[in-house]
């Protein structure tokens, strides 16, 4: 670069700063022509600033020619120096670290600021000039702020018509207008939203609200409606997942389900599994040799025996399952005699362990309604009938029983002697005080029995713990 300097008349005195002479004149060229002399005045070019190409990207007009290259960021910068501050807040750098805290920040100037909370108060070199006010600030911005504070100024006005009121704080004029100018229970931070009325008290909240007024916020990646060519956006997360369960729910891809679905992720990977189940002991049984040709196969079950880790070890019961849960249940139907499920029809009463027993039972009730009487009369319910055992099953049924109490299967019935079983209000009790021969295995044959037998009502949960209780005493306490 080839720089020319022309200096007609004395030179300037130090210190002073006149008006700019036009006989100084300083000339610097990229080219080795030098610039030709004139005696004119200097004209200022009219000619715009050419584009500067930046990141591969013609740019006019800016002086931020320093573009971050980080993928999805567009800041850009006038100097080298912001830009490589800039680029430590995609890499993590921290480089500035306290030496008391050991605080890092990305920035030396943040350290500078930070570094001021560990000083004292009378290091900050700007004081209050108020009398009897002490106060002392890092920077004169904040000083200024104070003093404003002393003079009473209130820069904050309401903006809402016929009202002059003017505060000194934002906070104040934000008080002001939910208070005073919006209905009650109004937060300071309202939505401006057309026809929102939602208000919040913080302005963190108001920000992740706003964010539901925006009909784009989420899109469908389904790769059926891209197929379609037309994106199809959700202003919540609530509405994209109702379509992703109506339009395209879950589905099993295996060829013996012929496109099932099912309401959740959940479902279709426990389904897939039993899939993997079947497969895997398809290979096992093809890889181990029958003894014998004309043995009976055995009756699959459903589910496959594969992953059978839930062991039932109530008793002699030999019963496993792929699940706990699987197990509680059996555990409580079939050896408590849990029926949770009750029909709700008035004239009914009747309970069963397992929900699609009853939806079985109601759908009975159902086809018998639509073929009741002409007239619409609902049916009798059967009265009730006691019948002796044994006259019906004889002493066979007498040697049953003793064999399965001895051997804990069983329990027999403990009437009249019910210590421990918590009685109802509305169990009236029978009249006469013999002892019953009748057995059970469940505490819901129990309490069926007292009730039918013996007009006796005993508490739900305490036939459970009584009978659980004698089951793991043995045969001690069943006989």
């Amino acid at each position: 670069m080839a720089l020319t300097t022309v200096v007609v008349g004395p030179p300037s005195v130090l210190g002073k700063r006149g008006r700019a002479s036009n006989r100084f004149l300083l000339h610097l060229s990229s080219s080795p022509e030098p610039f030709p002399s004139s005696d004119s005045q200097p004209v200022a070019s009219t000619s715009k600033s050419l584009p500067i190409l930046i990141n591969g990207t013609l740019v006019s007009n800016t002086k931020k020619r320093y573009k971050c290259t980080h993928p999805g960021c567009d800041k850009a910068y006038s100097k080298p120096s912001r830009l490589e501050e800039h680029g430590r807040s995609h890499s993590g750098q921290r480089p500035f670290v306290c030496e008391k805290c050991d605080k890092s920040y990305l920035r030396e100037t943040h350290l500078q600021a930070h570094a001021r909370s560990h000083c004292s108060n009378s290091e900050r070199p700007f004081l209050c000039p108020e009398p009897n006010c002490e106060k002392r600030f890092w920077t004169a911005q904040h000083l200024r702020v104070h003093t404003d504070w002393h003079n009473c100024a209130k820069p904050f006005t309401c903006p809402e018509t016929d009202c002059k009121e003017a505060f000194a704080k934002h906070h104040q004029l934000r008080a002001h207008r939910c208070t005073v100018h919006a209905a009650p229970g109004t937060k300071p931070y309202q939505c401006d939203h057309e026809g929102c009325t939602q208000s919040f008290s913080t302005n963190q909240h108001l920000r992740t609200h706003s964010k539901v007024h925006n009909d784009k916020r989420y899109t469908c990646a389904n790769p059926t409606c891209l197929a379609e060519g037309t994106i199809k956006f959700f202003p919540t997360w609530t509405a994209l997942q109702n379509h992703n369960r109506t339009e395209h729910p879950p589905t099993c891809a295996h060829s013996s389900c012929n496109g099932r679905t099912f309401t959740s992720q959940k479902g279709l990977r426990a389904h897939q599994k039993l899939h993997e189940q079947q497969a895997t002991e398809a290979d096992i049984g093809a890889a181990i040799p029958s003894d014998s040709e004309e043995e009976r196969p055995r009756k699959k079950r459903r589910g496959g025996e594969l992953g059978r880790d839930w062991q039932c070890d109530v008793n002699d019961c030999t019963k496993d399952f792929k699940s706990k849960k699987a197990l509680t249940t059996h555990i409580k139907i079939t050896h408590l005699g849990r029926r949770d499920f009750t029909c709700p029809r008035t004239t009914c009463g009747q309970t069963f362990g397992y929900k699609h027993l009853l939806q079985r039972h109601l759908a009975k009730h159902d086809a018998s309604s639509e073929h009741s009487d002409e007239d619409g009369r609902p049916h009798a319910k059967p009265a009730t009938v006691h019948i002796d055992i044994d006259a019906i099953t004889g002493s066979t049924y007498s040697q049953t029983a003793q064999r399965k109490v001895t051997a804990v299967k069983a329990l027999r019935c403990p009437y009249p002697n019910l210590d421990g079983l918590a009685i109802l209000p509305n169990g009236e009790g029978a009249s006469h005080a013999a002892t019953c021969d009748y057995v059970f295995s469940r505490a819901y044959d129990l309490r069926r029995h007292l009730q039918a037998a013996h007009a006796v009502v005993v508490d739900k949960d305490g036939a459970d713990r009584w009978v659980q209780r004698l089951k793991k005493a043995g045969p001690g306490l069943s006989t």
